[in-house]
C-alpha cells in the first residue's frame, strides 16, 4: 500500500469533531480513551465526549480498576457540559462510597443525564446530599437502590424521572422527591408488589406523561393515589391484585393506555379517564369494575385487545358511552389460540350507539380469527350498521390465499350500511 492509499485511508480523521465525538460515544469508553494514541490529533478528543458509559461488567477481570478508572475518566473530562452518564455498578467492585463519589464528580460536572443501575445483593443508599442539583434534567435510577429522601429536596432543573424497582424508605420519602421536582414532565415507575410503600402517591402539578408499571401480585391496602392536573399521557400495566387506583384531578388528560389490570373494586379507573381523546385498554370487564353513568365524550380513538375474557362487553359499554368516536382498533394476538379467552356469546346492542350514526369512519381489526364465528358476528355488525364509515381495514398472518379470497369475498357480501366503506384485507 502506498503512502498516497494510507493517507486516504484515515477519512474518520477528516470528519468533523462533532461527528467524530458522537462515534466514540458509541465505543466503549475503554477503546475510546485508547484512540488517544493514533495521534495528536485523536490525544483529547476522548475527553471531550459528551456521553459516558461505565460498565462494572468490562472490568470483571480486574477488581479494583472499575471506580479508579471511572473516577480518572470523568476528573480527565474537558467538555462544558457532559450530557449523559450511565452507571453500571455492583458494590463488590465498586462500594457504596465509590459509587457516592463518582456520582458527585458527575453531577459537579453540570452532568444532564444521570442513569444509575445496581446490580448486587447489596442495596445502595442514594446519598442525601445529592439530592439539591441544580443541571440534572433527566434522572434515572434502577434496581437496588434505596430512597431515604430528606425534606427539602431540590431537583428544580430535572424534567425527566425514571424509578425502576427503587426502594423507598417510607411514604414520606416518595412525596419529598416528588414534591422537590416542581417542573418535572415526565415520570416513569416501575415497581414489586412486595414494595413496603403501600400508597404510592403522585402529586405534581406540572407533570404531563405518566407511566405505572407493576409486577403481578399486591395487597387490598397496597395501590396508587395520583392527582397530576397537567397530566396529557397516561399509562397503567400490571395492577393486578391491588386493592385501589385513585386518580383525581386529570382534567387535561388526552391519552391513556390500560394494560392487564385487574380486581380494583372502585369505578375511579376508567370514570377518572371520562376526558381523554384517544384510549387503548387491554382488560377484561368481568374483572375490573366499569364507571356508571360516565360518557366518554371526547373518545375519538379506542383501542380494544379482543382476546380478554368477555371483550365484547367491554365494547358495547365503550360504543354506547362514546358519542363521538371515528376511529375503532380492536387487537388480536397472532399466536397461541390458547390466550384467546370467551366467555357467554356476542349479543348485538339493542340500541344502534349513537357514534354509529354520525361520527365512526375507520374500523380497524389487527388479527382478525376469520374461523371464530363470534368475531365474524361482531365484524358484521360493525359494518351493517356504522352510517358514516369509510375504511373497515382487517389483517390476519395465519392465512393461506384461498383462504385470504374467501375470508375478503364474505366481508365484501355484508349489507354495509355505508355506501362509501372501503373494505381492505391485509
Amino acid at each position: 500500500m502506498s503512502i498516497e492509499d494510507l493517507e486516504n485511508a484515515d477519512r474518520i480523521s477528516q470528519l468533523p469533531e462533532a461527528l467524530i465525538l458522537l462515534i466514540l460515544c458509541l465505543l466503549p469508553v475503554k477503546v475510546a480513551i485508547a484512540t488517544s494514541l493514533l495521534s495528536k490529533q485523536w490525544k483529547y478528543l476522548w475527553k471531550l465526549m459528551p456521553k459516558l458509559k461505565f460498565d462494572y461488567l468490562d472490568h470483571k477481570r480486574q477488581l479494583g480498576t472499575f471506580s479508579s478508572n471511572a473516577v480518572m475518566t470523568l476528573l480527565s473530562h474537558m467538555a462544558p457540559v457532559l450530557q449523559s452518564l450511565y452507571l453500571i455498578v455492583h458494590l463488590e467492585r465498586c462500594n457504596a462510597k465509590d459509587t457516592g463519589i463518582l456520582l458527585g464528580i458527575a453531577l459537579g460536572l453540570h452532568v444532564h443525564e444521570l442513569v444509575l443501575e445496581v446490580r448486587s445483593r447489596e442495596v445502595f443508599k442514594f446519598p442525601s446530599c445529592l439530592f439539591n442539583v441544580n443541571k440534572l434534567v433527566t434522572l434515572k435510577l434502577r434496581y437496588k437502590i434505596h430512597m431515604d429522601v430528606p425534606s427539602p429536596v431540590c431537583f428544580k432543573t430535572l424534567r425527566n424521572l425514571h424509578l425502576h424497582y427503587v426502594e423507598y424508605k417510607d411514604h414520606n420519602s416518595v412525596i419529598n422527591l416528588l414534591d422537590g421536582c416542581p417542573n418535572l414532565k415526565t415520570l416513569t415507575v416501575h415497581r414489586y408488589s412486595h414494595s413496603s410503600v403501600k400508597t404510592f402517591t403522585i402529586s405534581v402539578p406540572a407533570l404531563d406523561r405518566l407511566s405505572i408499571y407493576n409486577s403481578n401480585g399486591g395487597q387490598l391496602d397496597w395501590g396508587y393515589v395520583i392527582n397530576t392536573p397537567s397530566l396529557k399521557l397516561l399509562k397503567i400495566k400490571g395492577i393486578c391484585g391491588l386493592g385501589f387506583c385513585l386518580i383525581e384531578n386529570v382534567m387535561e388528560l388526552v391519552e391513556a393506555s390500560i394494560i392487564d389490570v385487574s380486581s380494583i373494586s372502585n369505578e375511579n379507573l376508567l370514570g377518572s379517564l371520562a376526558s381523554v381523546k384517544r384510549l387503548s385498554l387491554r382488560i377484561s370487564p368481568l374483572k375490573i369494575t366499569f364507571p356508571t353513568g360516565s360518557i366518554f365524550d371526547q373518545l375519538v380513538y379506542l383501542e380494544l385487545h379482543a382476546y380478554k375474557e368477555a371483550w365484547w362487553n367491554l365494547l358495547t359499554l365503550m360504543l354506547d358511552r362514546s358519542p363521538k368516536l371515528k376511529i375503532l382498533k380492536l387487537i388480536n394476538r397472532w399466536h397461541c389460540e390458547k390466550d384467546y379467552v370467551g366467555r357467554g356469546e356476542w349479543k348485538q346492542p339493542e340500541n344502534l350507539p349513537k357514534c354509529f350514526w354520525f361520527h365512526l369512519e375507520t374500523f380497524i381489526w389487527k388479527g382478525y380469527k376469520w374461523q371464530r364465528e363470534d368475531e365474524k358476528q361482531v365484524a358484521k355488525y360493525v359494518l351493517e350498521n356504522a352510517i358514516n364509515l369509510k375504511r373497515a381495514i382487517f389483517s390476519s398472518k395465519r392465512i393461506k390465499h384461498k383462504e385470504r379470497v374467501e375470508v375478503f369475498k364474505d366481508l365484501k357480501s355484508v349489507a354495509r350500511a355505508s355506501n362509501l366503506c372501503q373494505i381492505i384485507f391485509k
